[in-house]
C-alpha cells in the first residue's frame, strides 16, 4: 500500500482545507473561504454544529439540562473552536468533551462542582457501551470467603467531593463526601449502590489488585481498626460483599 505523504502547509489545498475547517469552527471570525458559496457554507456550518452539541447533549443529559440554550450553545462552541480531538470516532467524544471541560478550569462561569458530575456522566456512558459481560453465575459463600476475588470491568467504585447521583435542574449546590458503586447489571441498565467510606476501600482495593481474599482483607482492618470481635467484623463485611455479588460483580 503506497504511503500517503501530508500536504505541505504552503500549499494551496493545504490552505483551503486550513481556512474551511477554520470557518466551521468558528464562522463569527473566520471567513468563508474565498470561492465557496456563503449560503451552502452557513447551512453546512449549522449542521455540524448542531450535530455536535446533539451528541454531546445525549452523552451529558443532566449537564445540559442545567444550562440556558444560550449557556449550551457558548460552551458546544467553545469547545468546538479550542479543542483538537485526538480520536475520529464518534463513541469517544464523550471522553474528549471530559477532557476538555477538565482543561477549562479557569472558566469563570464553572461551578465548583461540574467537573464531578462530567466524570459522573461518562463513566455512566462509558459502562453502558462497554463490551465487557459479567459473569454468568453469581459466586457460592464458600469462594467468597476462601478464593481470590476480582472486580468486574462493568463496576466502578468513585469518590466524589459532591453527591453527583443527586444533582439535577434546581439542585442546590452543596459539598458532601460521596462514595459510589457504579455498575451495569444483568439487564444492560447503569446503576449505582451509594457506598460507607470502608465499602469503598474494599471494592477500590479489589479494583487495584489483580486480586484480592476478602477475608484476609477484612480481618486486617479489624485489627487496623481495633475491633473487639473481629469475626463479627469480618462476617459483617463478608454479608455486604453477599449483596454485591448477587449483581455478579466478581469473579
Amino acid at each position: 500500500m503506497a504511503k500517503l505523504t501530508p500536504l505541505s502547509s504552503s500549499s494551496e489545498l493545504y490552505q483551503l482545507q486550513s481556512n474551511f475547517t477554520g470557518h466551521l469552527r468558528n464562522p463569527d471570525l473566520v471567513p468563508v473561504p474565498e470561492g465557496l458559496d456563503p449560503r451552502r457554507m452557513e447551512i453546512y456550518s449549522k449542521l455540524i454544529f448542531h450535530n455536535i452539541s446533539s451528541l454531546v447533549s445525549e452523552f451529558y443529559p443532566v449537564i445540559h439540562s442545567m444550562a440556558t440554550e444560550e449557556e449550551w450553545d457558548r460552551l458546544i462552541r467553545e469547545f468546538f473552536i479550542t479543542y483538537r480531538a485526538e480520536t475520529p470516532y464518534f463513541p469517544k467524544l464523550a471522553e474528549e468533551f471530559l477532557l476538555f471541560l477538565l482543561g477549562r478550569e479557569g472558566a469563570n462561569d464553572t461551578p465548583d462542582y461540574f467537573h464531578s458530575l462530567a466524570h459522573y456522566e461518562w463513566l455512566e456512558l462509558g459502562l453502558f457501551i462497554s463490551e465487557s459481560e459479567l459473569p454468568n453465575e453469581i459466586l457460592n459463600e464458600a469462594s467468597l470467603k476462601n478464593n481470590t476475588l476480582r472486580l468486574s470491568e462493568l463496576a466502578t467504585p468513585i469518590a466524589y467531593n459532591y453527591p453527583v447521583h443527586q444533582i439535577q435542574s434546581g439542585w442546590k449546590e452543596h459539598d458532601q463526601a460521596t462514595f459510589l458503586l457504579l455498575f451495569r447489571d444483568s439487564d444492560d441498565s447503569v446503576r449505582f449502590f451509594e457506598l460507607q467510606p470502608l465499602a469503598y476501600e474494599l471494592l477500590k482495593a479489589m479494583q487495584d489488585n489483580s486480586g484480592l481474599k476478602i477475608v484476609d482483607w477484612l480481618s486486617d482492618k479489624a485489627i487496623e481498626f481495633k475491633q473487639s470481635d473481629v469475626d463479627a467484623f469480618v462476617n459483617a463485611g463478608i454479608g455486604l460483599v453477599q449483596q454485591f455479588n448477587q449483581e455478579k460483580l466478581f469473579y
